[in-house]
């Protein structure tokens, strides 16, 4: 038992690196370029490439589209024929018109 007794000078270092051993984590953890900006630059990083990689299958697909309506007649006249409303020289095109009940007019 030749325990030595620390003079009081000493014993202060007990308190002191604790505490700052304390400080350092907190700033690690909090400080503006921490463990929690880090994490949120993860997400956003994860985020943005979620996003890039879905914009690069858009354009492949309307890369595929373009090529298509270069190459391919038929998917002009299939475009044509949807978005313009078009029709083959000599086709017929019938439109509807739903009739209007006696009830529908009174009700004006």
């Amino acid at each position: 038992m030749n325990r030595k007794i620390l003079p009081a000078k000493k014993k202060w270092y007990l308190l002191v690196w604790p505490l700052l051993l304390l400080i350092s984590v907190l700033l690690i953890i909090w400080s503006p370029n921490g463990l929690l900006h880090l994490r949120q630059l993860n997400i956003e990083h994860q985020d943005l490439s979620r996003k890039n990689l879905m914009l690069e299958q858009e354009n492949h697909r309307l890369y595929q589209e373009i090529n298509r309506l270069r190459d391919d007649p038929t998917a002009i006249e299939n475009l044509a024929r949807q978005e313009l409303g078009l029709a083959k020289e000599g086709e017929l095109i019938f439109q509807f018109v739903p009739s209007v009940n006696a009830d529908d007019l009174s009700a004006e």
